[in-house]
């Protein structure tokens, strides 16, 4: 597949003979008619044909720089340049063509499977509308409507009953109390009475300590006192 392009450089020295040969034979004008190219095959080869075009393309322009300075050399100045020129011309001329033609490939293998790919969204599409037409969905079926059972909420007589037996043994619970209570006042008062007395008693010792105190105070104070001497005549 690839073995016609790869032999690019003898076409494009063909085709450049051919367009020396019918510059020289009047009424023949080859070079206006478009260059044969191989068709592309694939996309693979498309893209090898572009990547060779931008190589050769390349190539040719540096052959026709180097053409150049090589026929400021020669005698016959001008008879070279426009014979490198005219090879340079129908070598672009040819890679031109083939530039275009895997172009044309790859736009047109793109349309195809977009074509192709709208095609199957609509086998797709086509092939459930029959699929739902064969088969269609069943109507949905109603639940039947829940019957209520007896209401679980008691009743006004029911509460009532319930509140009575709540308050009569609150009421129990407060008469069993009740001298339990008792037992703890009498019990509070008798450890008031007692912590009194006991207070009552310190105090009392505290005051006979002061007055025992204060008398042997005064006694030594009076000790101290000398004693008054009475004189004889």
């Amino acid at each position: 597949m690839n073995n016609r392009f790869a032999f690019l450089p003898i076409r494009l020295a063909a085709l450049a003979l051919a367009a020396g040969l019918a510059a020289c034979t009047p009424g023949l004008q080859p070079t206006s008619m478009a260059p044969p190219v191989p068709a592309t095959e694939s996309l693979e080869q498309a893209a090898l044909k572009l990547e060779q075009v931008r190589t050769q393309r390349a190539a040719a322009e540096a052959r026709y720089a180097n053409s150049e300075a090589t026929c400021y050399e020669k005698f016959f100045v001008n008879d070279c340049l426009d014979e490198a020129s005219e090879y340079r011309r129908v070598t672009l001329a040819y890679l031109n063509a083939v530039e275009d033609e895997a172009k044309h490939f790859q736009r047109k293998a793109s349309a195809d499977a977009r074509d192709a790919a709208v095609a199957e969204s609509i086998r797709v599409a086509e092939a459930e509308e029959a699929r739902l037409a064969a088969n269609p969905t069943p109507a949905p079926v109603e639940a039947p409507p829940k019957v209520k059972g007896p209401s679980k909420k008691p009743t006004l007589e029911a509460r009532q009953a319930a509140q009575a037996a709540k308050l009569a043994r609150i009421a129990a619970e407060e008469r069993a109390a009740v001298p339990q209570r008792a037992a703890n006042a009498q019990a509070f008062e008798q450890k008031r009475i007692d912590s009194e007395k006991r207070q009552r008693k310190v105090e009392e010792k505290k005051a006979a300590s002061a007055r025992k105190a204060e008398k042997a105070a005064r006694d030594a104070e009076a000790a101290a006192q000398p004693k008054e001497v009475k004189m004889t005549k």
